[in-house]
């Protein structure tokens, strides 16, 4: 009888313990369904992968597409800046996503602006004065951007669980170098006319316009600008995965805000013709309105502009004075610095991500 007592009360009390470890595990798996439940309910969007945010760093390339807003602009908004003046360019940039919304980049880009008096509409009371002036410009822009991307949707994963498409706002800052051009008429206008016959110095060359002083620099007048400046810039930009690749695809546009107003060359006034001195190709260039010809060869419209030649210098006025040659008139308004707009097609390849995907999600 005493064993058969001992196995009882052996057998409950590990019955007791089957008991209570089966209520443990009940609590365990209640209070793990409701912290599961608890981060759902605090759930704000965006993509968790298969773990927590990895960072990741990411090389890229992308074609520009240069815009200019100035004084050479066809009027004066900056949303009609002429579509022909598009022009070319391409880059290099490299990023480090550190954030599961944000990501810092640095890129090295290059891209050529352009403007032309000869766009602007000659019948319109804005566009005459500014087709009279008939000056025009290139411009090489280098520049190195550092640039904060901060992104519509967070992504939480590594570089495997990018999100198909997504989209940012970029801020930042540049450094960049700049040296507008012009291109010499073949002929000395301003001495002879219309007609003009002398050749001008480097004629048909496209010539830096800075060392020139067309504004007066070398004269004193005005204070030479500089050749490298700062900008801040503004994008948005839209991405898209590549599937299957470590391969990002993007459209971004964007404007550089700029602290000069020399991008093409032209700010304040006219300077008086001899004030140049023996300097002919400075003379010819600070004033292009008396050239017969666009900086492309187009023949202009003269029937409004009137040349008279006064000891062999040309001095030259608009009807109705406006857009006048005359020294301290307007060549150009200093009041506002011009912009740079770049439109990028860009191309990342993500470091340390693989197309593998792990067994369980095959």
């Amino acid at each position: 009888m005493k064993l058969k007592s001992l196995l009882v009360i052996i057998l409950s009390i590990a019955m007791l313990g089957l008991a209570d470890n089966a209520e443990a595990q009940r609590k365990n798996k209640y209070k793990a369904r409701k912290k599961t439940n608890k981060k759902v309910s605090h759930y704000k969007g965006g993509v968790r992968g298969y773990g927590r945010f990895e960072p990741y760093i990411f090389v890229g390339a992308n074609v520009n597409a240069g815009n200019y807003f100035g004084d050479l602009a066809p009027v004066n908004k900056a949303a009609s800046t002429d579509v022909s003046f598009t022009r070319p360019g391409f880059g290099l940039y490299g990023g480090y996503k550190f954030h599961h919304s944000i990501a810092v980049t640095a890129g090295l880009n290059w891209v050529r602006v352009f403007g032309d008096d000869f766009a602007t509409d000659p019948g319109s009371e804005d566009g005459f004065p500014r087709y009279a002036r008939n000056l025009s410009f290139r411009n090489d822009i280098k520049e190195f951007r550092v640039a904060m991307q901060i992104f519509l949707i967070p992504n939480y994963g590594g570089p495997n669980q990018r999100l198909p498409l997504n989209a940012y706002l970029s801020l930042g800052a540049a450094v960049f170098h700049h040296q507008p051009k012009g291109k010499v008429p073949n002929f000395d206008y301003q001495s002879e006319g219309i007609n003009a016959t002398t050749p001008a110095p480097q004629a048909g060359e496209w010539v830096s316009l800075k060392p020139l002083g067309t504004e007066g620099q070398n004269l004193g007048i005005v204070e030479p600008y500089k050749n490298i400046e700062f900008a801040i810039p503004v994008a948005v930009g839209a991405q898209m995965r590549i599937p299957n690749t470590e391969l990002t695809a993007g459209l971004e546009f964007g404007f550089r805000y700029l602290f000069t107003d020399y991008i093409d060359d032209v700010s304040t006034n006219y300077v008086s013709l001899d004030q140049f001195g023996s300097d002919d190709l400075a003379r010819i260039m600070s004033d292009r309105a008396s050239v017969p010809f666009s900086s492309k060869g187009e023949a202009r419209d003269l029937t409004n502009l009137r040349i008279i030649n006064n000891s062999g210098f040309h001095n030259y006025y608009i009807e109705g004075n406006v857009g006048t040659g005359i020294a301290g008139s307007k060549r150009g308004n200093p009041d506002n610095n011009d912009m740079i707009f770049i439109t990028q097609i860009k191309v990342s390849y993500v470091l340390g991500g693989t197309t593998r995907k792990r067994a369980k999600y095959r």
